[in-house]
């Protein structure tokens, strides 16, 4: 006698294809990485590069906020992820004057904080690890195209005497400035790792990724007369962050009492 095959779980049927929609929020760490190096100033009898840039690589937090939108089918998900981020980098420079003799010397110090405001448009493809169950680890890889809102650079200035013999550290000041103009639109790949974790109709995501500009974010040649004097300009660099993301999504194909998950 022949046997009717089961029917498929409904609830399996159901869970197979699902759109999600949630905010997203977190944190980032920033690796601004100099591909070209700049200087305010043309050295004649001394080499350029000692006046390069010092970066501090990761140091500063920042932070971004927006939308996850996802569409998941059998495992896969193109998740669409526009967000309102702050980058936040600082390097420091030094300037010296150095006279006939060895104690007669002048240095001038510039710290700098570089704050970046964009509008990031990332495109992702998730695949879940495990597709059953409570908690859903998952990889995922794509790319993203950002667009510059706004950019302020802070530039604190430290001067340091030599000539009287023990150095004089003397506040050189401070300035804060709008350098929206020496910032470009920039684009990119992206990678990392998370893991969904459902209950009731909400579903909360953790992930850990990291971007990776291919395209320069500056644009050194712009002039800002304000720093001109300082002999400070912008390198050619590209960004690298770090982010840690939390979201809360829910699905638009409602799972009611028919369909209880857990």
């Amino acid at each position: 006698m022949a046997q009717k095959k089961p029917d498929k779980n409904p609830l399996e049927s159901f869970l197979d294809t699902q759109f999600w929609l949630g905010i997203k929020m977190g944190m980032n760490y920033t690796q601004a990485f100099p591909e070209t190096r700049n200087t305010g100033f043309s050295p004649i009898d001394y080499n350029a590069d000692s006046l390069q840039k010092s970066y501090d690589n990761f140091a500063l937090p920042g932070a971004h906020v927006g939308l996850e939108m996802n569409f998941y089918h059998k495992g896969f998900s193109a998740s669409f992820q526009p967000a309102y981020k702050r980058s936040r980098f600082k390097y420091n420079s030094v300037l010296e004057w150095q006279g006939e003799t060895s104690g007669n010397r002048f240095e001038t110090r510039y710290d700098v904080e570089q704050r970046v405001d964009v509008l990031e448009l990332p495109l992702m493809i998730k695949y879940d690890v495990i597709r059953s169950g409570k908690i859903r680890p998952f990889v995922m890889v794509g790319g993203f195209h950002s667009r510059i809102l706004s950019a302020q650079k802070e530039v604190d200035i430290t001067q340091i005497d030599y000539s009287s013999g023990n150095p004089l550290t003397s506040d050189g000041g401070s300035t804060s400035l709008g350098v929206k103009d020496a910032f470009k639109p920039f684009s990119g790949v992206s990678g990392g790792v998370g893991v969904n974790l459902d209950y009731w109709n909400i579903r909360t995501v953790f992930e850990v990724n990291y971007k990776h500009s291919l395209t320069s974010t500056t644009q050194p040649n712009v002039q800002q007369n304000e720093l001109s004097s300082l002999g400070e300009t912008n390198d050619e660099i590209f960004l690298r962050d770090i982010n840690v993301s939390l979201s809360f999504v829910f699905p638009f194909r409602f799972i009611d009492q028919q369909f209880k998950a857990y």
